[in-house]
């Protein structure tokens, strides 16, 4: 359910399914790096993986967190560009 000026919290969502996923432990260190490095939660990225090789859509949910990891990306690199040109100059 959206939220609303009634109830807040974060957006639905829609429909989804619940599965249990087994791998190899030394997996998990290797797909949180890389859920790190995009900026989203591993349970995004491993729906992110499982569309992409499944050749299907990425979910809504998983574009939203990926534009607003970029925004953030870009936030950040813009702000240490402005921290370089703020720091003083050397003789």
């Amino acid at each position: 359910m959206a939220p609303s000026a009634n109830k807040p919290g974060r957006r639905s969502y829609g429909p989804r399914a619940g599965r249990t996923v087994r791998y190899p432990e030394a997996y998990d260190q290797v797909f949180e790096r890389l859920a790190d490095e995009a900026g989203i939660p591993v349970s995004s990225w491993l729906a992110l993986a499982v569309s992409k090789q499944a050749g299907l859509e990425v979910p809504d949910y998983v574009q939203d967190e990926l534009r607003r990891a970029a925004q953030q990306r870009a936030i950040r690199e813009r702000e240490r560009e402005m921290d370089m040109l703020d720091m003083p100059k050397s003789a």
